[in-house]
């Protein structure tokens, strides 16, 4: 055997066809000897393609020592480039929900596959999803944001209020709030009618990750992005929440409602339902904005 504290690699199957050699640069063969390099042991991001690459089964990841790996599909399983297309044209936000709620199996279908198989900056795997369903708890989550924007509002609209503020938050974020205003009292006057503008009615999808993760928000956005594309294909429908993400991470009293991590921060939130909508066309879009060198 093969071995460091990631890797183990069966010696006697290897069929020293060099592939894990070509796909890896933590292996090399010494006098026809498969070898590891020493760095692997600190290095290795147990992205599992040197299991993925051997034909012969050889290799294995310590710590997914136990899960049972599926083969690759045959080319002929999978989405032709314009079943794909299909999907990515008719995927809509949707605005509108009906009040039906979502079995608990089918979002963790979409989660354990979909968004669990999302990439992640040097394979973190530190993406997390919190899911609210609880119809009582995203009232008060609404209710929450909604207290928050008024004082918001309230404070930035008066002198000695905005200079409150100025003391806590940033330069940066003074201006984006003073850009925000107009958005946040027309939400407030539909709320008023209302309407629920933070979370459209709608089931939530939270996805967070450690504030020191590389690339977090990129991270959960391609999560966010399958969890799309799959929940399409099982009649649900999505919507994104950017309001709701930046009041996750700009209250605390936010985010305590839905119990999440002190030390996390949310990247992307998504709205999950079924939709009222039905659409019958696909909407037109802006010519391809692409430079050729």
């Amino acid at each position: 055997m093969l071995e460091n504290s990631k890797i183990i690699v069966d010696i006697n199957s290897c069929t020293k066809c060099n592939a894990c050699v070509d796909e890896c640069q933590y292996y090399y063969f010494d006098s026809d000897v498969l070898c590891l390099n020493d760095e692997a042991d600190e290095f290795c991001i147990e992205c599992g393609k040197c299991v993925a690459v051997c034909p012969v089964n050889a290799i294995k990841l310590k710590f997914y020592n136990d899960e049972i790996l599926r083969d690759v599909p045959a080319k002929e399983d999978l989405p032709s480039f314009d079943s794909l297309i299909n999907l990515f044209q008719t995927r809509r936000s949707r605005r509108y929900f009906n009040d039906k709620s979502v079995p608990k199996e089918l979002i963790e279908k979409i989660l354990n596959v979909a968004a669990r198989y999302s990439p992640t900056a040097r394979n973190q795997e530190n993406v997390y999803f919190t899911i609210v369903q609880d119809r009582e708890l995203l009232k008060k989550l609404s209710d929450e944001c909604t207290t928050q924007v008024k004082n918001l509002v309230e404070k930035f609209e008066d002198p000695q209020g905005r200079e409150s503020l100025k003391k806590v938050f940033s330069p940066s974020l003074m201006k984006k709030i003073e850009e925000l205003i107009p958005s946040f009292k027309r939400a407030l006057r539909m709320i008023k009618q209302g309407k629920d503008v933070w979370r459209r009615d709608a089931e939530l999808i939270i996805i967070h990750s450690p504030k020191d993760s590389l690339m977090l928000i990129e991270n959960c956005s391609l999560a966010a992005s399958h969890i799309m594309l799959a929940a399409e294909t099982l009649g649900l429908g999505t919507c994104s929440l950017g309001y709701i993400t930046y009041f996750f991470n700009l209250y605390r009293s936010v985010a305590k409602i839905v119990k999440l991590p002190l030390k996390h921060v949310v990247g992307y939130t998504l709205a999950i339902g079924y939709s009222k909508a039905q659409y019958y066309r696909i909407p037109a879009r802006k010519p391809l904005k692409a430079k050729w060198f």
